[in-house]
């Protein structure tokens, strides 16, 4: 089975497909940082990290990320609160919630503002890796349909769907 990689246009708002997936780590314990850090940079993933939100609202501002690993308890402003300024601004981007406080409401709160996945301290690396994977491969492709159908639209003179409301 051949490999296809899809390569993002030039405009793209993702870090791209024809690069090393981005993944921004935003949790207050330097140790789960360096762990999370070092077991994707081990995989491949292009990783930066942060100690609170604030500093990671600056840093998705600054450039582009294909996902976010986000703690729920973070100094200042928790995981939820950023987790609901960050789809203000981004939308599509993928966040998995990390916390070792994993209560029902927590996860009910974190799907419902938007998570992709909610992960449990200590983590299983395995299923976290396939969950990163199969974030960053959803996003990926949701990007590329978006700005092929815009290419679409821009070469034909397509009206947008919501121009279809009769």
């Amino acid at each position: 089975m051949s490999e296809v990689t899809l390569a993002a246009p030039a405009n793209s708002q993702t870090a791209g497909s024809d690069s090393l997936p981005r993944i921004l780590i935003i949790d207050d314990e330097a140790a789960i940082r360096e762990s999370l850090e070092t077991l994707l940079s081990m995989e491949g993933y292009a990783v930066e990290s942060v100690e609170n939100g604030e500093l990671g609202l600056e840093r998705i501002a600054e450039q582009p990320f294909d996902l976010v690993l986000l703690d729920l308890a973070l100094p200042g402003r928790n995981g939820i609160e950023i987790l609901g300024t960050l789809r203000e601004r981004e939308l599509t981007l993928p966040v998995i919630m990390i916390t070792a406080f994993g209560t029902v409401d927590n996860v009910v709160d974190a799907i419902r503002g938007g998570a992709q996945n909610f992960v449990q301290k200590p983590w299983d690396n395995e299923k976290l890796l396939a969950d990163i994977r199969a974030a960053i491969a959803r996003y990926r492709a949701e990007e590329e349909n978006i700005q092929l159908k815009r290419a679409f639209r821009q070469r034909y003179n397509f009206p947008r769907s919501e121009e279809h409301t009769s």
